[in-house]
């Protein structure tokens, strides 16, 4: 890798930001405890993780970056108080599943656009959130099969919902190629799979990650900031060394 002015500058951006992540870790009491945002932090980043391991051996790494970090978002923050669901009147309840629906959608034709066109991204993300909403409406959205538990869990309803969710974005991704002209019906099934099979990947593990989230121990939290802090420490200080060890920067 070609060392610039650019790159130093965005490694000790990158440090700035650490740093900033791992103080939050320390003030983890005056930022909500138990029910504040660094719990659902530590649930996106495994989710992040499950997505981009399931969507980067399917269909590329490029794809798998894009989608996992807001499919993994999205999820953490629909998980974090999945209980409110049942609180909520039924008009309420059906925005909040249509908004998440939607939003998934958006995020797939956004992860699209590094492996067809413009064109088949923007049909095929507006047809994915259609169809994931409905397929939410009729009683498979994530959060109606939320659990935590120490082991990994299959349910009949969760395979129901995976194949559901292959099959939206399946015929989403048929429709957009038929519109867009693309003549590559074997990627456009293949994203249809992908969602299935990472669907069911992620249902598969997500009650150990909720137990693991929920019962993070207050100290190691603690711990996690203080190694984040070095860490942002460490990227912040390359600008220094490169200035004392006289590295020629191009």
């Amino acid at each position: 890798m070609e060392l610039t002015h650019r790159l130093v500058a965005e490694t000790a951006l990158i440090g700035m930001g650490i740093d900033v992540l791992g103080g939050c870790y320390l003030a983890y009491d005056l930022l909500g405890g138990k029910r504040g945002p660094l719990r659902t932090f530590a649930r996106a980043v495994g989710y992040i993780v499950l997505f981009y391991a399931g969507y980067g051996v399917l269909l590329g790494w490029r794809y798998a970056a894009a989608a996992s970090v807001g499919m993994g978002i999205l999820l953490a923050l629909e998980f974090r108080k999945p209980l409110e669901i049942e609180k909520l009147e039924k008009d309420q309840n059906h925005i909040r599943i249509f908004t998440y629906g939607l939003l998934r959608g958006v995020i797939l034709g956004l992860a699209s656009t590094s492996i067809a066109s413009i064109t088949f991204a923007v049909i095929f993300g507006l047809l994915s959130g259609i169809g994931l909403a409905m397929t939410y409406f009729i009683g498979f959205a994530p959060v109606r099969d939320y659990s935590s538990e120490h082991k990994p869990r299959f349910t009949q309803h969760k395979i129901l919902s995976s194949l559901w969710r292959a099959v939206a974005v399946s015929i989403a991704g048929l429709v957009a190629g038929y519109f867009s002209a693309s003549g590559q019906w074997a990627m456009e099934l293949k994203l249809g799979c992908a969602a299935g099979v990472v669907s069911a990947l992620v249902s598969l593990f997500s009650p150990p990650l909720e137990w693991w989230a929920e019962n993070l121990p207050d100290r190691r939290l603690g711990l996690f900031g203080i190694i984040l802090i070095f860490i942002g420490m460490v990227l912040q200080s390359v600008q220094y060394w490169v200035v004392v060890l006289d590295i020629g920067i191009n």
